[in-house]
């Protein structure tokens, strides 16, 4: 507005006041303005369309004023006007028509409005049309426990963090009733089941369009354990490296989700030992110092390469720590590489 007042340019200033007199909501800005946009401006912001300026004849403010007239009148025939001066189909309403006042039942014109906004919005016809572009559920279980749907990251408290632990491990519903109330008939295991479900709805999908709790389980989901098995299934050792954290679902306590932790850990220990290679030892000590199946081929290896020093310090950390924690002594062989290197 300021450049356009330096150029002399009252078209611009006029359209920059009007704009900004909608955006503030102060019709104060208005005051001794007449022109096409300042008019629009006032009958907007007054609500009454006896104020909107004459048809115009330029295009552009043939949009603006169709749009205006809808928004004041809601008469689809604007609506249809509106479409009807441009190629642009359903994205030229994104900017000139604030998505809760489509009508509801043409779902279709919100096809191009951004997608957090129908999230948010709630309108399941618009929301289901728009189905295959709403992301993966992200799911972070190794190192941390997080949940991220499109619209942030989800609280999920009490009971709900292990109903949904376990869904991800892809029990079915039965299973999962069954660990979590033991002492209860199937029946009334699956009543508590059910309404943990119907809470955890409420949470991964806001918007209330069945997305990723289905009856057969999680579905479209991004999580960090699914890759990590499936590097393991491949064999991809430096994939596995990247992924691997510990804890798995840390803050949670059940049998079958230890049973879940030693089965991931014995996998990665596994791939690591196979490859042999200095950088999968060396983490696998540091998961679990008193390793020696891992210590043992990661000291031969430094001296194969001729690294003395670092193959001693290896040793030396491990019998510290083995004595530290358990009062053992090392194993024959293991006394033996100390006594070679200190030969």
């Amino acid at each position: 507005m300021a450049q356009a007042e330096l150029w002399e340019n009252p078209y611009l200033v006029e359209r920059g006041k009007a704009l900004l007199a909608e955006l503030r909501r102060e019709p104060g800005l208005l005051e001794g303005l007449t022109g096409f946009f300042p008019s629009l401006a006032r009958a907007l912001l007054q609500e009454d369309p006896a104020l909107l300026p004459p048809y115009p004849e330029e295009r552009e403010e043939r949009l603006l004023w169709h749009a205006a007239r809808y928004r004041l009148l809601r008469r689809e025939e604007d609506l249809e006007a509106l479409l009807s001066l441009t190629d642009a189909g359903e994205r030229v309403l994104v900017g000139l028509v604030p998505l809760g006042l489509l009508p509801r039942k043409r779902p279709e014109l919100a096809r191009r409005y951004p997608l957090l906004e129908v999230l948010q919005s709630g309108w399941k016809e618009a929301i289901l049309l728009r189905l295959p572009e709403i992301p993966l559920l992200k799911v972070f279980a190794l190192g941390r426990y997080r949940v991220e749907t499109p619209l942030g990251e989800v609280a999920l408290r009490g009971r709900a963090r292990e109903v949904f632990a376990l869904l991800l491990l892809g029990l079915p519903r039965e299973e999962i009733a069954f660990a979590l109330w033991p002492d209860l008939s199937e029946e009334a295991a699956l009543n508590n089941l059910y309404v943990w479900l119907a809470r955890l709805k409420k949470l991964l999908e806001p918007w209330g369009v069945p997305t990723y709790l289905m009856e057969e389980g999680l579905k479209r989901v991004d999580c960090d354990l699914h890759a990590l098995e499936e590097a393991l299934e491949k064999e991809e050792a430096e994939r596995v490296h990247a992924l691997y954290q510990e804890p798995l679902f840390p803050g949670l306590d059940h049998p079958l989700l230890d049973r879940k932790r030693e089965e991931v850990f014995h996998r990665v220990r596994a791939l690591f030992l196979k490859r042999r290679e200095p950088r999968y030892l060396e983490r696998l000590l540091e998961l679990d110092p008193l390793d020696e199946e891992a210590l043992l081929p990661l000291v031969e290896g430094c001296l194969a390469r001729g690294q003395r020093a670092r193959a001693q310090a290896h040793l030396e950390r491990y019998r510290k720590r083995l004595w530290e924690e358990l009062r053992e002594r090392p194993s024959p062989r293991v006394e033996a590489l100390i006594q070679r290197l200190q030969g």
